[in-house]
């Protein structure tokens, strides 16, 4: 008599469910890329190089430095203005005077996920920590009209003259404004606290 010996289900599955899960991870990229595709190329409003000359004093040093942001920076951010920072490696624009060396302000300019496109902004601040500009750089084709609409392109003279605790209620008063609105408020708020934290250490 011949023992024939029952495998459990999930024995012939199992092969199945490997199948399914690679598929299904190997997927998730493709369609987050589909999705980007989806939001047109990225129309640019605004140049590096103008938004720099526009944030930064005329006449100051200006270099390009890539550094981390250290523990102690971001202790400071969160205890004097409420705002979580990571503590990574950033690339931002520091102005100082061509004689003493003073920093006189700093820029930074990055780019934010929004829908499934890119937000790219400028923000700068001067050695009060005021922000002197604000700018929308570029953003993909299909979301233009919903900043367009409601926030503007290039430069935002809304935020031009803020201090940090100003700009940080104004954030929190255009919490219930519109998605671009809200988003890019978020941002530059974030952007000009990590420029702070970037100077604060350096003093």
């Amino acid at each position: 008599m011949k023992l024939t010996i029952q495998k459990p289900l999930s024995y012939l599955f199992a092969p199945l469910l490997a199948m399914s899960l690679a598929f299904g991870l190997s997927a998730w990229p493709k369609d987050a890329e589909a999705h980007k595709g989806h939001a047109g190329s990225m129309i640019t409003f605004m140049k590096t190089k103008a938004a720099l000359k526009a944030m930064l004093p005329k006449g100051a040093k200006i270099v390009k430095r890539k550094q981390p942001l250290k523990e102690d920076a971001v202790e400071w951010a969160e205890k004097t203005y409420g705002v979580e920072l990571d503590d990574e490696v950033y690339s931002y624009y520091l102005a100082s005077d061509k004689k003493g060396g003073a920093t006189l302000g700093a820029a930074y300019i990055t780019q934010a996920r929004y829908r499934h496109g890119d937000l790219k902004i400028a923000v700068g601040i001067d050695a009060e920590n005021t922000i002197t500009q604000a700018a929308i750089l570029g953003i993909n084709e299909k979301y233009v009209v919903d900043f367009d609409g409601n926030v503007g392109t290039g430069l935002i003279g809304d935020y031009a003259g803020l201090s940090l605790e100003e700009l940080i209620a104004k954030e929190d008063e255009l919490a219930s404004s519109d998605k671009a609105t809200r988003e890019f408020a978020t941002a530059v708020r974030d952007a000009a606290v990590l420029l702070a934290a970037f100077m604060h250490t350096a003093k």
